[in-house]
């Protein structure tokens, strides 16, 4: 259990505290939002709670087990704002300033669990043969259907993603679709969802984040295919919360009807009242307003239902996070697809959940990149850090697994040595960005600078000496810190646009550090977490790890090097100590590698 103080708590991001009460009102989808902010709107620290963290919410200086909950909904740089979980406690408004903390979704866990001991006690049923192929009992079933036997619908796929489309069709149980960076894997999934749609199947669509969810739901809508979202609005992104269940039963023709009918019944419930505290007109009058209350009231019961019914059954595919299938909505449904996005960052006990109701699997994800988050040492070394598809891909025939190999993100030089480390050297750059650089963006200048799509600068000798951030046990290295900014200034200076660059480090001291000193607020400065499934034009990556003890932390995870060095389009830069990366392999390699490319140099020639 984490013993932190509050102070520690909100230094790691995991609270604020000091809060003003600013605002109460009530939400489009009839939330109650509540919202606060610091004395003097001052502004938050750089990391801290995010919209669609699950929040307790403290008054100072009162002490109750009636501890109300929400949901961040939203959030600027001086304000926060949560959806209410339940109404406010009468005691609460007497708090003069408010605490967040972010707590834990118990909702989710206890789902968990609850897959689990299905998954354990089934027999002779679709979920005990998907527990079987993954303990390699059984072997899955396919249907041999080739790409030229498909009607695309998306006409611009290549050959390795129409094979990949090919082998889910084909699948009767599960499959997979590998997806290295930038080869297109949602695309993939896209296609693969509307040909089922083809065959008045009905689809269910999750991935382990929020942000993975609206990513798939935002490409779906673009299709033109009415999918329902659900979960919490506040964790859903602003531009798709109209996709909603809660928005969708608040914004239906019907609901005017409602809100009328519950208009009506608040009079009568008055009407009633004051015949308590008068005289009564008599007991027919009494008993007539009892019976009209008594039929709206079942109106109002019907009409919603009908609401429910209309919205659930317009709905082609339905999107959550894997919890989201226990939803009451469809909590008996049994869906004839569900397809896990991003399935490679989920644990196995959160992969199940959705299998629960599954007849058929489609998983995509890539297992050489960013691994499930697991944060008990004890359960990673039991084995929760492997992904069900990272051991479904190693039980799997080839049949039912699908790599795809064009990448449409990276100069050439950029994606070799990934393609070389984790994907046996398979990996094509299409044309489109094999050899493109920044100086083919206009208004970039064309020096060496621009027309380099890779660049490793080596610290090695100059004494840039991590530290330990007091309070976060996060490491920096402010004299590696100092290079990046005046390596951003160069770039900026050379027209890069602001907006087209990202900074990541592996470290969130590094981050902050970077992020109090950056030359222009539209950089995005953030951790290889947070920038997983992104890209920009320009991505330097501050390596930090430099001692004598060749001690690599975070950086001995290659996968996490394997994202933050994937999201670079047009160029990549690396600063790190060879001196201590070298201790690793991978580190090693890649250091001989942008020798081998001419994209080294020693910091001392930067001088």
């Amino acid at each position: 259990m984490e013993q932190n103080s509050p102070e520690e708590r909100q230094i790691r991001g995991k609270a604020l505290l000091g809060l003003l009460l600013e605002d109460k009102c009530f939400g489009p989808a009839g939330h109650i939002l509540s919202t606060f902010s610091l004395p003097r709107k001052q502004e938050f620290p750089l990391f801290t709670l995010e919209e669609g963290d699950v929040v307790s919410i403290f008054a100072h200086g009162f002490r109750s087990m009636d501890i109300p909950t929400g949901t961040v909904y939203e959030k600027s740089k001086d304000s926060i704002t949560v959806a209410m979980n339940e109404p406010w406690p009468d005691w609460f408004e007497k708090g003069p300033t408010f605490e967040l903390h972010r707590s834990m979704n118990r909702v989710t866990y206890r789902r968990m669990l609850e897959a689990l001991d299905a998954v354990h006690e089934t027999q002779n049923t679709r979920l005990a043969l998907f527990r079987d192929i993954s303990l390699n009992i059984k072997k899955p079933m396919m249907n041999t259907i080739s790409p030229s036997e498909i009607h695309w619908l998306d006409t611009g796929l290549n050959d390795s993603q129409k094979q990949a489309v090919a082998c889910a069709l084909s699948a009767r149980d599960v499959a997979l679709v590998h997806g290295p960076p930038g080869t297109g894997k949602t695309t993939v999934l896209i296609e693969i969802i509307r040909q089922h749609l083809l065959r008045k199947e009905s689809v269910f669509v999750s991935a382990p984040s929020n942000t993975a969810c609206d990513n798939i739901l935002e490409r779906l809508v673009e299709r033109g295919i009415n999918a329902l979202r659900l979960g919490h609005p506040a964790r859903i992104t602003t531009a798709l919360r109209e996709h909603t269940l809660d928005f969708k039963l608040a914004l239906h023709p019907v609901a005017r009807t409602i809100q009328e009918r519950e208009a009506e019944l608040l009079r009568l419930f008055k009407k009633e009242e004051r015949y308590r505290d008068r005289r009564s007109p008599g007991y027919e009058a009494e008993k007539d307003i009892r019976r009209e209350i008594s039929f709206i009231k079942q109106e109002i019961k019907n009409l919603k239902k009908e609401v429910f019914d209309r919205v659930l059954k317009e709905a082609e595919v339905v999107v959550a996070t894997p919890a989201g299938i226990q939803d009451r909505s469809i909590r008996e449904k049994i869906f004839d697809l569900v397809v896990i996005d991003e399935a490679t960052q989920a644990t196995e006990p959160v992969s199940w959940i959705p299998i629960t109701r599954a007849k058929k699997v489609i998983m995509a994800g890539d297992h050489f990149q960013l691994p499930p988050t697991v944060r008990s040492k004890k359960a990673d070394e039991k084995g929760l850090g492997v992904s069900l598809f990272e051991r479904y891909h190693e039980v799997l025939p080839e049949a039912s697994r699908a790599l795809l190999v064009q990448q449409y993100r990276m100069h050439e030089k950029i994606m070799n040595f990934s393609s070389r480390e984790f994907y046996q050297n398979l990996l094509v750059a299409d044309e489109s960005v094999r050899y493109h650089t920044l100086a083919d963006i206009p208004g970039i200048e064309k020096t060496q600078e621009t027309q380099e799509a890779l660049l490793y600068i080596d610290t090695a000798g100059k004494g840039f000496e991590e530290k330990l951030e007091e309070g976060s046990q996060s490491r920096y290295n402010p004299e590696e810190a100092s290079l990046v900014l005046r390596t951003l200034e160069k770039m900026l200076a050379l027209g890069v646009p602001p907006q087209e660059i990202a900074v990541i480090s592996a470290y969130s001291a590094q981050v902050r550090l970077l992020a109090s000193q950056t030359p222009d607020p539209k950089i995005e400065i953030d951790s290889v977490d947070g920038f997983q499934g992104r890209e920009k034009e320009l991505v330097i990556v501050s390596l930090v790890r430099s001692n004598l003890l060749g001690e690599m932390g975070f950086l001995a995870d290659t996968r996490r090097m394997n994202v933050a060095m994937t999201r670079a389009k047009k160029k990549l830069i690396v600063v790190g100590d060879s001196a201590t990366l070298s201790s690793l392999k991978f580190y090693k390699d890649f250091i001989q590698y942008a020798e081998e490319v001419g994209g080294y140099k020693s910091v001392w020639e930067l001088e």
